[in-house]
């Protein structure tokens, strides 16, 4: 059996969160993978990357689609404050993959960005958060998230999903706003 449960847990959550009036947000377009699987879902995805080569591999896969509802930045997802409403934002940390390993997503910037996005969260609002702590950015990233979930107030649901007996495996921060 392979180990995909991480990446099945993200699928089945979205499939099951995200409806076609939703308005969603994919802090890290990478290769695409969540972004077109966002957008089958959603009414609109807005997509964020640093890395121009994310950003036209994406295109590519929404070209090589029939995909009309993602608009796509070249710009960190520190930014998606600037967005007024939107249901969720999905984060895939660390770095590109089949990219420069030397670029990864930063963990205070990460820390600030997840800190402004839970103050403009409404009810039935969601973050879903893959960690990677195979790399020393982000075992740090990590362990700021894990402790920042831990002050959030009541309002708030964090759940954690991960294999316990894979050293420094990929897991799952989900950050629910529950009804006041």
């Amino acid at each position: 059996m392979k180990d995909n449960h991480i990446q099945q847990f993200v699928i089945d959550y979205l499939k099951t969160h995200v409806t076609k009036s939703d308005v969603v947000v994919d802090a890290t377009v990478g290769n695409g993978h969540d972004t077109l699987l966002l957008a089958s879902l959603a009414k609109h995805v807005i997509g964020f990357d640093i890395q121009a080569i994310a950003i036209e591999r994406t295109l590519q896969k929404i070209k090589n689609s029939s995909i009309e509802n993602v608009t796509l930045f070249n710009d960190s997802f520190e930014n998606i404050s600037k967005i007024e409403a939107y249901k969720g934002v999905v984060f895939n940390l660390g770095y590109l993959p089949n990219g420069d390993k030397s670029i990864t997503t930063q963990a205070l910037v990460t820390l600030d960005t997840l800190k402004s996005i839970t103050q403009q969260m409404q009810n039935d609002d969601f973050i879903l958060i893959t960690a990677y702590p195979g790399h020393p950015e982000g075992t740090l990233e990590a362990d700021l998230i894990l402790k920042y979930v831990q002050t959030l107030p009541r309002s708030f649901l964090s759940l954690i999903y991960q294999i316990q007996n894979r050293k420094n495996a990929p897991f799952i921060i989900l950050i629910e706003k529950q009804n006041d």
